[in-house]
């Protein structure tokens, strides 16, 4: 196996130190200069690991003051009930947005093809999106949305940045509920590009097949989401 890049082990040992307490919120950390020294690299190695702990939310830059640990928050996805990706997160602090990727109608692969019960390559809609929390990326979405469900779907924008709304208000679509798994994953090169990170990270990788009300799949999208959006759930007591 490959060795790790030296900013990618600063990184995951500075992660280490801040999720056990040893660096605890608010902390400020040490100078690029200090942790060069510590770590026996270059300012600019350093400086990637910093970059990297800043945008998957570890630490905040506070210009001529430092790098400081963040503050605990509630910055996640909330999954308490079937919503889109922008309810999901309202409330915990950060404001949803999209950058489309791809939006159109494709062959389905095998697995796609599986889910929705018809034939490999027949024809779909392909739709893949970047979704940002506060303008930083949290998650890739890849979803696949059956033809039939929603004919024009890939020719004209979605409504408010949703295809949840999309496939309700535009194709009269009503979403029942969803089977959802997820389970840790590590980036390839082509899901690490996109979300401006390095392949071989940490993600979590979430595979969601979306009801309607006749039990009709209307969707399955396979989600990856960086370690710094984690997912949060309200567990009530019986």
């Amino acid at each position: 196996m490959p060795r790790a890049p030296r900013y990618q082990v600063i990184h995951d040992d500075l992660v280490s130190q801040i999720r056990s307490g040893i660096l605890m919120p608010g902390t400020r950390l040490p100078s690029e200069t200090e942790l060069a020294r510590q770590y026996g690299v270059s300012r600019m190695t350093v400086r990637q690991a910093l970059d990297q702990l800043d945008s998957h939310g570890f630490v905040v830059r506070r210009q001529g003051s430092g790098t400081y640990v963040s503050e605990p928050s509630e910055r996640g996805r909330r999954l308490n009930r079937l919503r889109s990706f922008a309810d999901e997160i309202s409330g915990t602090g950060g404001e949803a947005s999209s950058r489309v990727i791809r939006c159109e109608s494709a062959a389905a692969p095998a697995e796609v093809a599986e889910v929705f019960g018809c034939a490999e390559g027949d024809t779909a809609n392909h739709l893949t999106r970047v979704r940002l929390i506060g303008g930083a990326p949290a998650a890739l979405q890849d979803a696949w949305v059956p033809y039939a469900v929603a004919p024009s779907l890939c020719r004209e924008p979605l409504l408010n940045d949703s295809l949840y709304r999309t496939l309700t208000e535009r194709f009269g679509v009503e979403l029942r509920h969803a089977d959802q798994s997820m389970a840790a994953t590590v980036l390839t090169a082509e899901q690490a590009a996109p979300l401006g990170t390095d392949p071989g990270g940490a993600a979590l990788e979430v595979h969601r097949t979306t009801y309607g009300s006749r039990g009709e799949i209307v969707e399955f999208t396979t989600s990856w989401t960086l370690p710094g959006f984690p997912f949060l759930l309200r567990i009530d007591a019986e």
